[in-house]
């Protein structure tokens, strides 16, 4: 049975989740927003250090000219999270003969960790996403794990890195290279 201390303590206690879950930096950033560039509607960035291209919102939110937005207002989570497989299919969905985007490698994700900031580890300027728990916060990468079992990183935005199965379900952000520059 609660106690009127107990249910003040707990709605307190649920009161501050939302400042518990700020991002936190100690410092300046390391990979500042000059690092990168908007490209066209600012749906896509350019990272300059990695001659990569990275999608600014994880799959199933859109760019809406200042931060990503959910596809579906009723949305509790910032995006589905999906099966590798299923990651993988939406990587092809969104190619083109001149985009061929899809999941990034371990090395690629751990480029757009911020080593200064947790809850996430990302650069919110570039990168507003940000999922609502720390749990919630994997994105698939395409390196498979040493051991020569099927199975894939992921990319948690609070802390570095873990492994998973490819039936475990996690967010995806989608990463191409760019074109060759046109010769003339």
């Amino acid at each position: 049975m609660f106690t009127s201390n107990s249910l003040v303590l707990a709605c307190a206690a649920f009161t501050c989740l939302p400042a518990l879950s700020a991002q936190q930096c100690e410092g300046p950033l390391k990979r500042n927003a000059a690092d990168f560039s908007a490209l066209g509607d600012g749906s896509q960035v350019f990272d300059k250090s990695n001659n990569l291209i990275w999608m600014r919102c994880i799959e199933d939110q859109t760019w809406n000219g200042s931060t990503c937005v959910a596809r579906d207002p009723d949305a509790v989570n910032p995006g589905p999270r999906v099966t590798y497989q299923q990651a993988k299919a939406l990587a092809a969905e969104k190619s083109t003969i001149d985009e061929r985007w899809r999941i990034p490698t371990r090395k690629e994700l751990l480029t757009l960790r911020e080593p200064n900031c947790y809850n996430p580890s990302q650069n919110l300027t570039v990168f507003p996403t940000k999922p609502a728990w720390s749990s919630d916060g994997a994105f698939w990468s395409s390196t498979p794990e040493a051991k020569g079992v099927s199975v894939v990183s992921a990319i948690g935005t609070s802390d570095a890195w873990a492994t998973t199965d490819e039936a475990s379900t996690n967010h995806v952000r989608l990463v191409r290279t760019p074109p060759p520059p046109q010769k003339k």
